[in-house]
């Protein structure tokens, strides 16, 4: 070989070496290169997802809003809250826009979660209720359909239909809810079963709907005798959170043909006849008592086999109450306190429980139903 073949061959054997070092080097540096910018990204990711923290009337607080953790409460919005704490019993209360923290037995860190994603309170109904008879509706001795409504707890009768227009020429289902506790013993009026104008309607739709401090007018327990009506605590504004709630109806106000029958059948005398004009609070109805006792189809009256089926209705819980529903022209009906239905004289004083419908756009901000646990809702 000469020396300029050598030298050639020299010079390209050193070029590949060259290029062989460029390309390794290279690749290390695309190498580094990615894992930096995989740190970069997973160094993001976690400060996204690793929940920040604030105090909050001593308690530490780990919120997030749409799963984006936070440090401070949503100003306004329609959402779902669930709030779990340590050490305490947390709340969040859609009505103040507060988070409630109470029981505390010590250092207190709680999770709060608000979800824009929200469940209509038609749908939860639909899903829960178990009797599907004209309308959906809660049976049994007691099922979970408490709700929190006017600051107190109530039950929730089903998903009914319910007429809103004149003359009733369709109806649509709404949300029928029913108070927990009584408030008080009234009379139903002097001799007539006629819903609209009388005593306990004129008294539940102008004293307690108002939060009226004196009813008089209306306030009887019995023929003549007075009772204490005074519902500038307990009433409803109709013009605040939870009163806005409440929609106007055209009650069903049909009379019965003065025989004992199943709720099915009091469902249609009941149906065949509506109120003239709109109100927001009445009283469950004869057919609402029947289809909440659990798989019981036979005769409401005074049947020994409904006595014992009266453990598994959940409505049965304040004694002797009035119903809105008629047995005849002059005889109104009411649910006694061993579980059946029977008609009385109208002047006859008895407890009452406000019923009433919520409008169709009322939604599930909290609860699962339960006693401890009702439902709190927003709309």
């Amino acid at each position: 070989m000469d020396e300029e073949a050598y030298v050639l061959l020299l010079s390209t054997s050193k070029i590949i070496l060259e290029r062989r070092y460029i390309l390794k080097s290279s690749k290390k540096i695309i190498i580094c290169m990615l894992l930096i910018v995989v740190s970069i990204i997973s160094l993001i990711f976690i400060n996204k997802n690793t929940n920040k923290t604030f105090k909050y009337k001593g308690s530490t607080i780990a919120l997030t809003v749409d799963g984006n953790s936070t440090t401070s409460f949503p100003a306004s919005g329609k959402y779902n809250v669930t709030v779990n704490c340590n050490n305490a019993k947390g709340r969040w209360n859609p009505k103040t826009w507060k988070l409630e923290i109470t029981k505390i037995i010590g250092t207190v860190t709680c999770d709060v979660s608000f979800n824009s994603s929200v469940t209509n309170l038609t749908t939860q109904v639909n899903n829960k209720a178990t009797r599907d008879e004209n309308g959906k509706r809660y049976q049994g001795k007691n099922p979970d359909n408490y709700i929190w409504f006017n600051d107190e707890l109530w039950r929730i009768i089903g998903n009914i239909p319910v007429c809103l227009t004149g003359g009733c020429a369709s109806t649509e289902n709404r949300v029928k809810i029913i108070r927990n506790d009584s408030i008080g013993g009234i009379k139903y009026d002097e001799s007539s079963s006629t819903w609209m104008g009388s005593n306990v309607q004129s008294l539940l739709n102008t004293c307690y709907l108002g939060k009226i401090s004196s009813c008089d007018s209306y306030c009887y327990s019995g023929s003549t005798a007075k009772g204490t009506c005074d519902y500038s605590s307990d009433g409803i504004d109709t013009t605040d959170y939870y009163g806005r709630m409440v929609e106007d109806v055209y009650f069903n106000v049909g009379a019965g043909d003065s025989t004992e029958t199943t709720a099915a059948n009091y469902y249609t005398q009941e149906i065949a006849t509506h109120a003239t004009s709109t109100s927001k609070i009445g009283l469950m109805y004869a057919s609402d008592w029947g289809y909440a006792i659990e798989g019981y189809t036979e005769v409401l009256g005074g049947d020994a086999r409904l006595q014992y089926s009266s453990d598994k209705n959940w409505l049965m819980s304040n004694g002797h109450e009035l119903t809105m529903s008629a047995y005849s022209s002059s005889r109104p009906l009411h649910a006694t306190d061993v579980g059946y239905l029977y008609n009385f004289l109208a002047l006859s004083g008895y407890s009452i429980r406000p019923v009433l419908y919520l409008k169709s756009n009322v939604y599930v901000v909290s609860g699962t139903g339960t006693k401890v646990d009702p439902y709190r809702i927003g709309m």
